[in-house]
This record gives C-alpha cells, structure tokens and sequence, in this order.
C-alpha cells in the first residue's frame, strides 16, 4: 500500500512539471472544437476537416506534433547530471520513473483527445453532418487510432531523446526514423530502375514504404488521405495498419523502457549514447548518401545504366561520405580523415548493396510465365486522356484470351530495338494465381505504336482505363459540358442523364486507338457527384456521333470549332528551347498579332484547345509555339481569351 501511495505521488510530481503541456493539450482541442462548432455549412473542399473520423486532418497534425513534444519532454530530468542524479536517487526504480512518465503523456493526450472527439460528434449530430448510426464506429475508431498513433510518435521521439546526448544528435536521428526508411525505399526503386531497364516496382518494396514509412503508416492507418471520414470510413480498409501500428507502438515503448533502464546516467563525450547505435547511424547515413551520389551520377550518362559511373561514384562517394560522418559525429573538422579502419569496411558495404540490388532487380523486372498469371492490367502512360495510370493499374483485369493476346503481344515488342526519344513506356501489372502481383516496364517504339491498337479495344481495358464506364449509376450527378471556349451545366433529370451517359459509354468503347492518334478531343464532359464523392470527366471527340446528337437534343452544339466563333485576333508566341546536360532553357523568341480576317479563318482551322491536347505525343501538336485565341462567345457579347495549339 505503501508502494502504490508513494507511486501516485511520483505520478502528480511528474505531472506537475508538465502543467505547460497539459495547457496545451486542452487549449489545442478546445480551440478545434470551438472553431468547428461556430461553421453554419460545409464548404466545398473541407469535407475531410469537418466530419468525424480517423482521417481528420487536424486531429491528426496534432497526433503527430504533441507525440514528438511529448516524446522529447518526457524525461526533461535527463538534460543535467544534477537533475539526473536526484531523481535516480529517490526510492523508485527506473522502470517507475519510466512508466510514471509514460502513462502521465498517454493522459495528457488521451482525455482531451476523447473529450473534444465526442464533443465534435455531438456538434456534428446537432449540425446535421453525420448520423449516429453510421458513424459511431467511425468515432470509436477516431479516439483509439489517434491514441494509438500519438504512442507511435511519442516512442520515436523518446527513443531519439534516450539514444543521442544533445539537441542537434536528437533532432537528426527522430528525422532519420521518420524520413530514413522512405527515402531509403525511394532510392532502392530508382537505382532499381536505373540498373533494370524492365524493373518498374516491387510488391515487396511497395509493402515496405506502406508499413515501415512511419509517416506513411501513420497516414493509411488514419485515412487522413482519403476525402470521407464520418460513415464512408471502413475499417477493413485501414485495420491492417492499425494493427501495425498498435505492435510498433507497444514495441516502441518496450524498447524505450529496456534503453532507460541501461541508459548510463552520466554524460559522455559521445555525440550517442551508446557505440553501437553510432554505427548503426554512420553506416545507415552512408548507404543512403552514397545510392544518392550512384543514382545522381547516372545523369552523365546517356542510354541507361552505367557500372563504371557507379564505381566512380562509390570510389569517390565514400571517403567523401566518411569524412563528412567522421566531423559530424566527433563535431570536429580535424577528424575528417579519422577512422580509417572503417573506410574498408564501409566500400564492402557498398559493394555488397549493390551487388545485392542488381539481383534484387533483375528478379523483380522478370516477366512471369503465362502460366503463373490469372489476370493482367496493361497501361500506356502516354495515353494521358486515359486518366491517372496506377488507378488504370489497380483497377484494370485483363483474363482469358484477352489475357493470351496481351502476354505475346508484351513478348513481342520486349524484344524490339528502341531508345528513349523514340519509343513510350508500357506498364504491366501482373495478378499471380499464387496471390501475388508482379511489375513489369518495357518500352513500345513509336514504329510499333499502331501495334497497340489490339490491347486498346478490349473491354477491360477500357473499363480499367477510363474512370467513366466505372460509374454505377448517375443519379446524383450534375453533367458539366465544355468545349474550351464555352462550358454549361446541363439541366437534365435522371433518365436525360442515363441516356446521355449510355451514349457517352457506346461511343466511347467503340473508339478506335488508331482514332485517338489522329484526333484531339472537342469537348468534354464532367459528371460531377452531389453527394461529395469526385467528379468523373471523359473527353469528347468528333466521332462521338451517339453523344453529339443527344447532347444536340438538349440544346448544346457540341461540334462547334474554334473557326466556328467570332475571333478578333489570335497571337502568335514562338518559344525556343535550349538543353544541355544539367539545364533546360525556354524563352520566348518572337512573337507576332493576327488580325487580318482570312488570315484567322485559316489559322483557327488548324487549331486545337490546349486544355484537350493531353495525348500530343500521340496526336502530335507543335509544343514550340502558343496561340492565344481573342474571341466572342455564341452570345457575340464578352470577348475571351483561350490558349490554343497547332497540329503538326
């Protein structure tokens, strides 16, 4: 009793040093609520702000910002040998020092975190934004996966504060735990890429960057990337991450006792507290630094990969690299060419990595049998009007003798000559039978480019490719026509709307690839979600007979040109473009004012809106010279201007 008496006091003295922090926490989630209770509507574009949820961006940056404060502050004691010293003297063990001080931050954030969550479910109730029946799970959830996140930064933090001894150290290493694994995935998968002409990503490294990212793990665990919170939260979406989350949190914490409790408590003149965790940051710091130089170096070199650029880089890099450590970690200029014993083993590291990565990367750019396949998704990046190409890869399924045709056609053009200027890449996404997905890259020449036409008339292709024919329905949607020169919102009911989207789905699945390399789109169309789920756009091109008609129907002449409207003068700006190796120049050189009538009624022929010109690599278009079009609308009263481009 007397144990447990003598405790509770050690946690009010802990918390009364932290009185500032307590302020802070209760100041921070007051003021969130008190601003979201005095919104009246919800304004477009702040929807992920104002509903409840885990994917708050608020509660979020403030999870992330208190967790680091609250890490660092922990252990204040620690700062001065004196402070140290009395409090290792008093008649606790350092595993209570510990946990008085942890559990002290987990209420600190915990109760006002909870607090000010119902609170904002209640205003939200009482305002009309959610319901409670489907959102209460999704309340739940935003008060234990803060809490949980908060823990996770909060480990990181103190671990940083435990390991190093002065400010600058512990800055850099909570900026190496929470930028290293990102930057070092991102660096693998260029050099990967550099070194495997056919590597495009690795399922392996796409999981790392997911669950070893702590930003990025904090983020998909939260949702904070998506654009619902309240009922649109599904947990099945997030609950891998947060269980993640929930073991590196409790990891954390376990780690951070073991270190307090070995942690010397006097001062030494190291900039860390222990050797090991000294090489484990000298050697973590020259890996990245020297893929960094190996990958910058790749941009002498013209073609592709170059082995003896990637000795250079490391026979230069290192000592460079290893100097740079050695004043850094001594904080002593002089030292820049001390520990030479390590300078063998850090080019044996650097070797070994690199050997390690040119394996790593000739088996992730190999293609997989046609047996081993259920499924594949195939994407042409430059076919920008297609929409975003990893959504087109995660969503396309191409099976059965779709699947056949598209494996040989793959085989076929893997094995054509091509270079960089002359040829556009081709991203293959493959779905295993044993549950695994492979990547693959190979470049198409643009000799070979009508060749593509038999992949693009496939109806998961398309269906994986264009974000309209995914639509389930469009009863809340408004439909936005535009030609560049005019746009409307169209005043259709439901069945208008079908019918129009139907006829939109016909004329588009029956479009050819060789169509969409010799014309340039005249319109577009948005269908434009009520109920704050995205907007869906989708080109229109003069052979859209179906669409032209039906949108002629509801009164929009849709095939009007550029020639078509009343232009009072065009100008003329032509840009030159100087390049070399490291630097790349456009200035304008000349420019010149149409006016003269026929002149303009010659020109606007050859015109195209440059909003709709996205496949001018397939349909191309002069991108050395601008037109601006001066205009009057079909009203023959405001006089507009457009930008324009010419068709080569």
């Amino acid at each position: 009793m007397n144990g447990m008496k003598r405790f509770t006091g050690l946690l009010r003295e802990d918390l009364k040093r932290k009185l500032g922090m307590i302020a802070a926490a209760w100041y921070s989630m007051g003021m969130l609520c008190l601003v979201f209770s005095m919104k009246t509507t919800v304004p477009t574009g702040e929807v992920r702000s104002l509903y409840v949820g885990p994917g708050n961006t608020s509660f979020f940056a403030v999870m992330v910002l208190f967790g680091i404060l609250m890490g660092a502050g922990a252990f204040r004691f620690l700062r001065s040998e004196p402070e140290t010293d009395l409090y290792f003297g008093l008649p606790f063990t350092r595993p209570q020092l510990f946990v008085a001080g942890w559990v002290n931050n987990l209420l600190i954030f915990a109760v006002p975190l909870t607090v000010c969550r119902l609170l904002f479910f209640q205003i939200s109730l009482a305002m009309g934004y959610s319901r409670y029946e489907e959102s209460i799970l999704s309340v739940r959830m935003g008060c234990l996966v803060p809490i949980l996140g908060f823990l996770f930064m909060m480990g990181l933090s103190m671990l940083a504060y435990l390991l190093a001894q002065n400010t600058g150290c512990r800055i850099g290493l909570l900026a190496l735990f929470l930028l290293g694994p990102d930057a070092g995935i991102r660096l693998i998968e260029k050099l990967l890429g550099m070194m495997v002409p056919s590597f495009y990503r690795s399922e392996v490294l796409e999981m790392m960057k997911e669950y070893l990212s702590p930003l990025s793990l904090l983020s998909r665990s939260t949702g904070v990337q998506e654009y619902a919170d309240g009922s649109y939260w599904l947990l099945q979406e997030h609950l891998s991450y947060i269980l993640v989350l929930a073991v590196a949190a409790v990891f954390l914490s376990v780690l951070c006792l073991v270190i307090f409790c070995i942690r010397p408590a006097e001062r030494t003149s190291r900039m860390f507290t222990f050797r090991s965790v000294e090489y484990l940051v000298r050697y973590v710091c020259l890996v990245l630094a020297t893929v960094w130089l190996v990958n910058g170096v790749q941009v002498f070199v013209f073609g592709g990969f170059s082995m003896a650029m990637a000795g250079i880089a490391v026979l230069f890099g290192v000592p460079v690299v290893h100097g740079l450590l050695n004043m850094i970690l001594a904080f002593d200029a002089r030292k820049f060419v001390s520990a030479k014993g390590h300078l063998l083993v850090e080019f044996c590291v650097m070797l070994l990595v690199l050997g390690v990565f040119s394996v790593l990367g000739s088996r992730s750019g190999r293609m997989p049998a046609v047996e081993e396949i259920e499924s594949a998704a195939v994407v042409l990046p430059a076919l920008a009007s297609g929409g975003d190409s990893e959504q087109a890869l995660s969503r396309m399924k191409i099976e059965g003798d779709g699947l056949v045709d598209a494996y040989a056609w793959i085989r076929k053009i893997s094995g054509e000559k091509s270079d960089a200027e002359n040829s556009h890449d081709i991203l293959v996404k493959y779905y295993l039978k044993n549950g695994r997905t492979a990547y693959y890259k190979c470049r198409l020449p643009v000799y070979a480019l009508g060749s593509f036409g038999d992949i693009y008339r496939q109806e998961a292709y398309k269906k994986g490719t264009y974000d309209i024919l995914c639509l389930d329905s469009v009863k809340y949607c408004e439909i936005r026509w535009t030609n560049g020169m005019e746009q409307y919102t169209l005043d259709l009911n439901e069945q208008e709307r079908q019918v129009l989207w139907e006829a939109y789905c016909t004329d588009l699945g029956e479009m050819t690839f060789a169509e969409i390399r010799t014309k340039t789109p005249i319109g577009q169309l948005t269908f434009a979600s009520t109920k704050n789920q995205g907007d869906v756009s989708g080109y229109i091109y003069s052979g859209f007979t179906k669409t032209l008609a039906v949108l002629s129907d509801y009164g929009i002449h849709a095939g009007k040109k550029i020639c078509d409207y009343e232009i009072t003068e065009i100008v003329v700006d032509k840009y030159m473009k100087q390049t070399g190796l490291l630097y790349n120049v456009r200035y304008l050189a000349a420019q010149d004012t149409v006016t003269d009538p026929e002149k303009i009624t010659e020109l606007a022929k050859t015109l195209f809106i440059e909003a709709f010109c996205v496949d001018d690599q397939l349909c191309l278009k002069d991108r050395n010279t601008e037109y601006t079009v001066s205009y009057r609308d079909s009203t023959g009263q405001t006089v507009r201007r457009v930008k324009c481009r010419k068709g080569i």
